[in-house]
């Protein structure tokens, strides 16, 4: 293992790059995002080997901060470690000790751009090499920019504290980059709020709102201009060069590559098939044909997209399903009840209160 060294402020970054010859499997994350739980656990008097246990994950799943976990494992690990300390904000303390450090080669890539904005870009393009699970992106609207995390595995039961806990690791990365002195204008967080809001309060330093249709980190745009110190061109063309041959490994799972894609074009307006088609810089038709070798259509993908998402507010959130349809971009609640009875054979309040009904 060899490690490259960059310094951020008067802190140090250390970056394990450890090359692996398997593909990152789907639909799964970094270890080293949740290196910090052994700690948090021991601090609540809880035994991790019990944790993991009860999870069903091997005992030495975190020596290696290079090995994967995929994402239904580590919902049912978070899960556990709610359960046994008893601790319903436990996302937002593993997420306190990850930053740009835990985020190896892509974090990389962020400290190699010229501009803070230019990192970010770096790190959203780069992020399906850390996580294949959800997605990031950089929505810039004038004085404002939102650093937004969604995600976009099927089938996630409860993503509270993976939400909250993205936040507190974007709030590192973005003062990795900008420095101690930046802060954000609002944290919005795409579930219910924890039943202690104060630890949340005093790490974000910002107003906090739950029950959002999003998970983000809002911040003046003028932030995007900071510079970056200078990094050594012959290190940033080895990063350049490792990034490239991971990217194209896991862009070969295409089904799971529309899927994010379509996942990130959700959270700025409606997606279409042509979209899609030119972020892969295909024509249409043979997006289409892609799809079809894969057994699915694309009309499949984006329903399947949108149910998941609609799972996951109904089920996290307490917005109102109004409200959940307009940020799906259907024209009417109507249209998305329609939608919804489809996809699942029961209408969203249905559906809605048999998930609190299971929590309960």
């Amino acid at each position: 293992m060899t490690k490259s060294i960059r310094t951020l402020g008067n802190r140090p970054r250390y970056f394990p790059v450890s090359p692996k010859d398997t593909d990152p499997p789907a639909g799964s994350a970094r270890i080293a995002a949740y290196a910090a739980l052994p700690e948090v656990l021991t601090g609540f008097g809880v035994d991790l080997a019990d944790v993991l246990d009860a999870a069903r994950l091997p005992s030495n799943i975190f020596d290696d901060p290079e090995s994967r976990i995929s994402y239904a494992d580590v919902g049912r690990l978070v899960a556990v470690s709610v359960q046994q300390t008893k601790c319903d904000h436990i996302g937002l303390l593993i997420g306190q000790g990850s930053g740009l450090a835990a985020m190896g080669l892509v974090g990389q890539i962020a400290l190699c751009a010229d501009t803070v904005g230019e990192g970010l870009q770096n790190f959203a393009r780069f992020f399906t090499l850390q996580n294949t699970a959800a997605t990031v992106d950089v929505i810039t609207s004038g004085a404002f920019t939102r650093l937004v995390y969604a995600i976009a595995e099927p089938g996630m039961a409860d993503t509270s504290q993976l939400q909250l806990g993205a936040m507190a690791i974007a709030f590192n990365i973005l003062q990795d980059l900008c420095g101690p002195e930046w802060l954000p204008t609002a944290i919005t967080v795409a579930s219910s709020a924890p039943s202690n809001l104060r630890p949340c309060q005093k790490f974000f330093r910002a107003p906090l709102r739950f029950d959002s249709n999003e998970s983000s980190i809002i911040f003046e745009s003028h932030w995007l201009d900071r510079p970056l110190p200078p990094m050594d061109s012959q290190e940033r063309m080895r990063i350049e060069a490792e990034l490239q041959a991971q990217r194209a490994a896991i862009m070969a799972d295409y089904t799971a590559t529309v899927r994010r894609i379509v996942r990130k074009q959700l959270l700025i307006g409606g997606c279409s098939m042509d979209y899609v088609a030119a972020q892969l810089d295909i024509h249409r038709r043979s997006l289409d044909r892609q799809l079809k070798r894969h057994g699915v259509l694309f009309g499949e993908v984006l329903d399947s997209v949108k149910h998941d998402v609609a799972c996951q507010l109904l089920r996290g959130t307490s917005l109102q399903v109004q409200q959940v349809a307009e940020s799906l971009h259907y024209s009417s609640a109507a249209n998305f009840c329609t939608a919804f009875r489809r996809w699942t054979g029961v209408t969203p309040t249905e559906y809605r209160r048999g998930a609190r009904l299971q929590v309960g």
